[in-house]
């Protein structure tokens, strides 16, 4: 069962677009799951969400404010910018799971008042913009992704979705 926890924002449109068993839950009360999404929301949900990140030993998912969440947990330095709310061409530099049957760019809807400006060292990129470096970061050691985008708003980000259910189910199949 994949697990959304919701941070305020973009829960519900992620669970209406996975088609396999799911379950949608508050930050306080995560529960055991096959893998892990952590949507975009409020900043005030950062203790609960890096505590879990810090024992999360599953697959997982950070997206929006849940990127920083996961970028925190590992030490990144976080900055307040201006709200910015448009569409984003991503540039993908290396491959990765959550970029399968993407094209080497991409379109997506960015929303967002905050940015990584440090990523940890344990943090590969896989992709970038234009105006931001660390749009799509991964964890080299666990099955860690960040996305700081919204897939669930449309345009190409479903994909990334998509995707990233695909390779829970097959780390479950393999990791058992």
């Amino acid at each position: 069962m994949l697990v959304i926890v919701d941070n305020g924002k973009g829960a519900n449109e992620i669970a209406n677009s996975i088609r396999t068993k799911k379950t949608v839950t508050n930050p306080k009360k995560i529960v055991e799951g096959s893998g892990y999404i952590l949507s975009d929301g409020d900043l005030k949900n950062e203790k609960d969400n890096i505590k879990f990140i810090s024992q999360a030993d599953k697959p997982l998912l950070a997206i929006g404010t849940g990127y920083l969440f996961l970028a925190s947990a590992f030490g990144a330095k976080i900055q307040k910018v201006p709200k910015t709310e448009r569409k984003e061409r991503i540039i993908v530099k290396k491959p990765c799971p959550l970029v399968l049957d993407l094209k080497k760019a991409f379109d997506v809807f960015k929303c967002y008042q905050n940015v990584v400006t440090e990523l940890p060292e344990n943090f590969g990129i896989i992709a970038r913009s234009q105006k931001y470096e660390f749009e799509i970061i991964q964890d080299i050691e666990k099955p860690f992704f960040g996305v700081h985008f919204c897939p669930e708003l449309g345009l190409d980000g479903r994909k990334i979705i998509d995707n990233f259910v695909k390779f829970v189910e097959l780390w479950e199949k393999y990791h058992k």
